[in-house]
């Protein structure tokens, strides 16, 4: 069960961003939720891992982009989520 996690998790550079659309988004229900996970090699660096994700689009078309910023000078590991289930680094 733990490799495959690992094959969800995405590395995350010391100083290096991702950035991704995630899908669609609906600003009356809030749904789907989108989130994820980070997974720091100490608790320093973990407080360096900023978050800028939002909503973008226009009214009736609006879409969900992770943007997540590694600020420290270790790799971090990230798993995202769709409604709590884990997305495959390669889905679209």
């Amino acid at each position: 069960m733990s490799s495959e996690k690992k094959e969800h998790k995405i590395t995350l550079a010391p100083g290096s961003r991702y950035r991704r659309q995630a899908g669609p988004y609906d600003l009356d229900s809030g749904r789907p939720r989108y989130a994820f996970e980070v997974i720091a090699p100490d608790e320093q660096a973990l407080p360096q891992v900023e978050d800028n994700s939002q909503i973008m689009g226009v009214p009736g078309s609006h879409f969900y982009v992770w943007d997540i910023k590694n600020s420290s000078s270790w790799p971090v590991f990230l798993t995202l989520t769709v409604d709590g289930v884990v997305v495959d680094q390669d889905n679209n």
